[in-house]
């Protein structure tokens, strides 16, 4: 009868058939979702003895399961090392391990390298490409993020008191006001109801301040005055001036009239741009669309050297808003 062989290891003695209870336990674990367990188990395997790429496999994928990036990792470059046959699944696991790891762009360059070596098999393209789309949308993200962190920390909240912004030049709130565009202006929108409801302030810094607090769907209610016209608003309520009915509509309307003059055309989009912006939110008050798109056509007629057609009341409007949509230092 042959003898039962022992393995030992630093002078612990492993009994036959152990090791391999061990590895069927492992595996057990990690179909069963025991990351924890099947891990241990692994390790007492991997402490006697070299695993084969279906133990390393399952093993990096259990590591990965518990957040354990940094040996995910490791394990999937010794199965690269050692040549394994299950290099796709192992490479997609690689790469998501990376992307844990914020390594977006090793990940971008590792799939661009499969791609153009042909390594990728055609049942597996679709896999690597929705990789590769969700690796970019992450970056986006997290670059997001860090500019967001990075305006936040350079924010001084007192620029927004009522005083310290005032004593600014109109650019300077400007520029003040785009930089909130950035980062969360919850923490100071009670600062911005005050900036646009004050009697000193310009229309257009007035618009954009609102903009960002409708942007972000910050609810709050203020009392817009401008143009002779007060209204209390809730700007979670309020869309956005690009997005309004009556801007769509004098658009559309633009772009039919003035499909064979493209220079007027462009022109008279650009004035609607900066004067919706100026009257915002009340657009152009009372006027028909049909009435301002007359209006706009023949006011950039006139600046062309044609004669006034339409009535002078909405040029006189319109030149009023050309005076607003500019800040002073801007013109210099």
């Amino acid at each position: 009868m042959p003898k039962k062989k022992y393995i030992t290891k630093e002078n612990v003695i492993m009994f036959p058939g152990t090791l391999e209870r061990f590895k069927t336990q492992a595996h057990h674990y990690a179909e069963n979702y025991q990351y924890d367990l099947a891990i241990e188990a692994f390790e007492k395997v991997l402490a006697y003895e070299e695993g084969d790429e279906q133990l390393l496999s399952a093993y990096a994928f259990s590591l990965f399961e518990v957040k354990r990036f940094e040996e995910a990792r490791a394990i999937c470059e010794e199965l690269f090392a050692m040549g394994t046959d299950m290099y796709i699944e192992v490479m997609e696991l690689y790469l998501s391990t990376c992307m844990e790891l914020r390594e977006f762009q090793h990940v971008e360059a590792i799939i661009s390298q499969l791609m153009t070596e042909n390594v990728i098999p055609p049942q597996s393209f679709e896999q690597f490409e929705h990789i590769r789309a969700l690796n970019g949308r992450i970056a986006a993200s997290e670059r997001n993020k860090e500019e967001q962190t990075h305006v936040e920390e350079q924010l001084d909240e007192s620029n927004y008191l009522l005083d310290a912004f005032f004593e600014q030049s109109l650019l300077k709130q400007v520029q003040l006001l785009r930089t909130l565009q950035q980062t969360n202006v919850r923490p100071i929108a009670k600062r911005l109801k005050n900036i646009i409801e004050s009697e000193d302030v310009h229309p257009m810094v007035q618009s954009i301040a609102l903009y960002i607090l409708v942007e972000q769907e910050v609810s709050i209610y203020v009392e817009v005055s401008k143009f002779g016209h007060t209204e209390l608003v809730n700007t979670a309520t309020l869309v956005l001036p690009e997005n309004m009915e009556i801007v769509a509509r004098v658009l559309e309307l633009v772009e039919n009239k003035l499909e064979q003059e493209v220079s007027t055309c462009d022109m008279v989009q650009y004035l609607i741009a900066r004067h919706v912006l100026v009257t915002y939110p009340f657009a152009w008050f009372d006027y028909e669309a049909e009435e301002l798109v007359e209006g706009y056509i023949d006011y950039v007629h006139q600046m062309f050297g044609h004669p006034a057609q339409s009535n002078s009341e909405l040029q006189n409007f319109f030149a009023e808003l050309e005076k607003f949509s500019e800040l002073p230092e801007a013109r210099k």
